[in-house]
């Protein structure tokens, strides 16, 4: 089974350039005539992207960078900060350096690495369990974070903190197009089972939550209180 139009998949999780249209492009065609629903879902992309690279640039941000949909991070995703994600990324980074996967300056388990390291794997366990245990339960968490509930809870949390938001949720969804044509994609090739997912049920807002009350506590503690502060100790 060949499994070369990950590659091109990858690249539509990479931050968009110049040549984005192309790469999108590329994406469809790398998809053919085996994979309809998930073409479909690539064409639709397309028709929506808009004309000027910056727009595009900014909405990426909003959906995967600065005050995100989701993270594309896969063990971020799935495990938030807890151990078990230094555990994935310690193996992972092995493949990718036993294959030569450069992972440029993101993490091992950025999903465009993931999905570049995936035509290179040889062993079809090991191929079969990062697809399962990892990627595949990963993107379906991120296509449920663009959800529009859990979009205006984001936007809510990120307007008590930051007191702004850069672009309105609901003007990125445009995004959730290129995961769900991934999931298609990696079901059509794994046969994903939907069921007894191997991960917590957290979502990426609950994540971020928890940074936030992290941050807070942590500036709380640094602040002088009004109770009990002496001349001297603040």
């Amino acid at each position: 089974m060949s499994l070369k139009h990950y590659n091109s998949i990858s690249k539509l999780f990479d931050y968009p350039k110049d040549n984005y249209n192309d790469v999108v492009a590329e994406a469809i065609a790398s998809l053919s005539n085996a994979y309809p629903e998930a073409k479909k879902e690539l064409e639709t992309f397309s028709e929506l992207l808009p004309k000027q690279i910056f727009e595009i640039q900014e909405l990426y941000s909003k959906s995967f960078e600065v005050q995100a949909v989701t993270s594309l991070d896969v063990g971020y995703v799935l495990y938030g900060d807890d151990y078990q994600r230094g555990v994935v990324l310690v193996k992972l980074n092995e493949e990718h350096a036993k294959l030569h996967n450069d992972c440029g300056r993101e993490l091992g388990d950025f999903l465009p690495n993931l999905l570049r390291l995936l035509p290179k794997l040889e062993d079809n366990e090991v191929k079969t369990e990062m697809v399962t245990m990892l990627m595949a339960p990963a993107v379906e968490k991120m296509i449920n974070e663009f959800q529009p509930s859990s979009l205006e809870a984001k936007d809510k949390l990120y307007m008590k903190q930051h007191k702004t938001l850069i672009v309105p949720s609901s003007s990125i969804t445009i995004f959730l197009h290129i995961l769900k044509a991934l999931y298609i994609s990696l079901d059509s090739d794994f046969s994903l089972l939907k069921e007894n997912k191997p991960f917590k049920n957290e979502s990426f807002l609950g994540h971020i939550r928890g940074e936030l009350e992290i941050q807070e506590g942590k500036q709380s503690s640094n602040s002088c209180g009004t109770v009990g502060c002496g001349s001297s100790g603040c």
